[in-house]
């Protein structure tokens, strides 16, 4: 997924690649327990891919000022081009002692940008450029989900099988009202109570929801 001048081009993306993705998780159960788990993994993993893509691309097409999905087009107080110059910008306002140590650059590379999955970090941008969008960023972020949250912590949990990250995903579960887990697999296929669908099904739908109304 790439930045756009219409944002239909990166939602429609998004959208498909989160169906791509709930139709894994709902097509699993007639697998064996090995795959049904592999196939658990690369959901969290790909999710989480995702966020970061798609949250840096809804950001660069912010301020180039893209139109939304109803056509109007973004205003916003900076005036930027290439990639290089919107990533020193990110950086400026999401972690100001490194862009100050860099010298203050006027353009970086994309691996000095920061890794963003928050989407409140997204808001600190958009805040600081006048984004005539973020009331849709508001909007989205109304929905309160985990996902942006807690799905980092299970991914590294998949990657990194250590103490450290055994105690976040600990505390994690236990948010969930479930305790001592002992696979990540437990904490994706786990029904929270009061909830009608597993945690990973839930998160899927509400990523679906959450970019939609990101996107207007």
């Amino acid at each position: 997924m790439r930045a756009c001048m219409h944002l239909s081009r990166l939602h429609d993306a998004t959208q498909y690649r989160i169906k791509r993705l709930l139709d894994l998780y709902q097509s699993s159960s007639p697998l064996p327990q090995s795959q049904q788990s592999r196939r658990l993994a690369y959901i969290a993993i790909e999710l989480d891919n995702m966020n970061i893509n798609v949250l840096r691309e809804f950001t660069v097409s912010t301020i180039r000022r893209a139109k939304t999905i109803s056509g109007a087009r973004i205003s916003v107080n900076r005036n930027l081009g290439p990639d290089g110059e919107i990533g020193a910008y990110i950086l400026s306002v999401l972690n100001q002692v490194r862009f100050s140590n860099m010298k203050s650059p006027a353009t970086i590379k994309r691996t000095d940008e920061p890794t963003v999955r928050d989407p409140n970090e997204i808001r600190k941008i958009l805040i600081d450029c006048s984004a005539s969008n973020l009331p849709s960023l508001d909007n989205a972020l109304s929905l309160n989900s985990r996902l942006f949250r807690d799905v980092k912590t299970i991914r590294h949990f998949y990657a990194h099988r250590s103490k450290d990250t055994f105690i976040k995903v600990s505390t994690t579960s236990a948010s969930m009202g479930l305790y001592h887990p002992k696979h990540p697999d437990q904490i994706l296929s786990h029904v929270m109570p009061g909830r009608s669908m597993p945690v990973i099904e839930e998160w899927l739908i509400e990523a679906q929801i959450f970019y939609e109304l990101l996107m207007q």
